[in-house]
This record gives structure tokens, sequence and C-alpha cells, in this order.
């Protein structure tokens, strides 16, 4: 893999601090409507040139799912710097009957823009410190979270999302202890802030266990879950409740 800025790639290579957050492989059953309907896996890796690689893919399981050859894949290079992810590039692909979508960039930190490309097109975009792509921010979250100081305030981030930069917040909503196909969790609950009037809600649980990822992620709308995430088994070590 080809660094893409020699400023940023020469910070990973020459960083003495460990990362953040370990590599790692997950996986997650995935259910709509409380029916299971496909898995989601993770990996993240350290390639050779220090920058880090982190890959989401979505496959069916139910058969009516597989039949319609749906799934979706989510992929994004990034550096740290500190605790901060430094975003780099970020590809996401939606596999539907009439509705393939993906959405890419690739960013130039020294020019200070990013190039944009959807299916309707390409354009370019000006970065803003800490920017993050819809894949990062998770690690991002779970890097502030691992900071008790922080566990209990509100989130904000700059998210490049397609074509659109956003501004979302995510806020402490309790503890709670969870048993998940992966095992019993102490947890931390954040939900994420949506407008005035939204009738949809995301939750997301985090455990110190699992190094403040997710392992459980919940979708509603009007009031029933829509989608709902949950880790079925990963190479870290889990300690349980």
């Amino acid at each position: 893999m080809i660094c893409l800025l020699t400023a940023v790639c020469s910070l990973a290579a020459m960083a003495a601090e460990p990362a953040p957050l370990p590599p790692h492989e997950a996986s997650y059953e995935v259910l709509r409507h409380g029916k299971k309907v496909g898995e989601l896996t993770v990996s993240l890796e350290q390639l050779d040139n220090g920058v880090w690689h982190y890959r989401s893919d979505t496959h069916a399981t139910a058969w009516w799912v597989r039949a319609l050859n749906m799934s979706a894949e989510e992929a994004a290079h990034f550096t740290w710097r500190g605790d901060r992810i430094v975003m780099l590039t970020y590809h996401h692909a939606q596999h539907a009957p009439a509705n393939n979508r993906y959405f890419q960039h690739r960013t130039d930190w020294d020019a200070g823009t990013t190039e944009v490309r959807t299916e309707k097109g390409t354009q370019i975009i000006e970065l803003v410190d800490n920017m993050v792509d819809p894949l990062s921010l998770r690690l991002q979250l779970a890097v502030n979270l691992a900071d008790e100081s922080r566990r209990r305030d509100t989130q904000e981030f700059t998210l490049l999302d397609r074509d659109e930069v956003k501004q979302k917040q995510y806020t402490f909503d309790g503890e709670e202890t969870l048993e998940l196909p992966a095992g019993c969790f102490e947890t931390v609950r954040i939900r994420r802030i949506e407008n005035p009037g939204s009738d949809k809600h995301n939750l997301s649980w985090h455990a110190s266990d699992f190094h403040w990822m997710p392992v459980r992620i919940l979708r509603q709308e009007d009031g029933k879950d829509k989608l709902d995430i949950r880790l079925l088994s990963t190479d870290l070590p889990l300690d349980g409740c």
C-alpha cells in the first residue's frame, strides 16, 4: 500500500507509543425487526508502512436476503496522531437489486482537501481538523470513551458522510449489563443526538472488556427495533461480567 501522505505516514512509522486500540478481528450478528438476516465481520490491522486499515463486511445469512444478493462493505485507512485518528481513505459499497451505491474519498492533507466520489460524480471537499468518516468515527468514539473523565460528556464529531459534512453528537445514556452471544458485558450506553422531531433512535453499548468498542448497536424507528447488531465473537481476550 503506497503512502498517500508522506508527513502522516512518516509520523505513523516513527510513532513510539502503542496505538490506542489493538489490532483485532470480530464478528457480529445482524437482526432486522428481531430476526437474524446476516453477519458482520470487522478487522483492524496495521500495515507494514505504519498505516492502519479497518474493514467491515456484511453478508446475508437469511435465504431471502441471499437470494437478492445483498451485501455491504466498508474500509478505511488512517493513522494515529496521539489519540486522534487522521483519516486517509474511505470506501463504502452497498449492493442490492437496482440500488448499488458507493462512496469513497482520498485525502490530501497538504492541500487541505479530499476528493469524494459517489455514483453521482466527483467533487472536492475541504478538510477540517479531526474530521472522521463513518467507519473511523466508531473507533474514535471508543478511544474517547476510554478516558473516564470524558465518558459522560457529549462527544462531538465532524463527519464526512458521502458528499456532505455533518456535525454529529453522542451522549452518555446510562450503564447496563448485557448478555450477548459473545458473553456478558458491563457496558456504557451511548445515544446519538438526533434532530428535533426525529422518530429515529441510535444506541450503542460499549464495554471496557472490548476496549470500549461497541458490543451492540441498535437502530430504532417509530419506537420499534429496526436493526440490531450484537457481538458474536472476537480474537481479543474477554473477561466477562
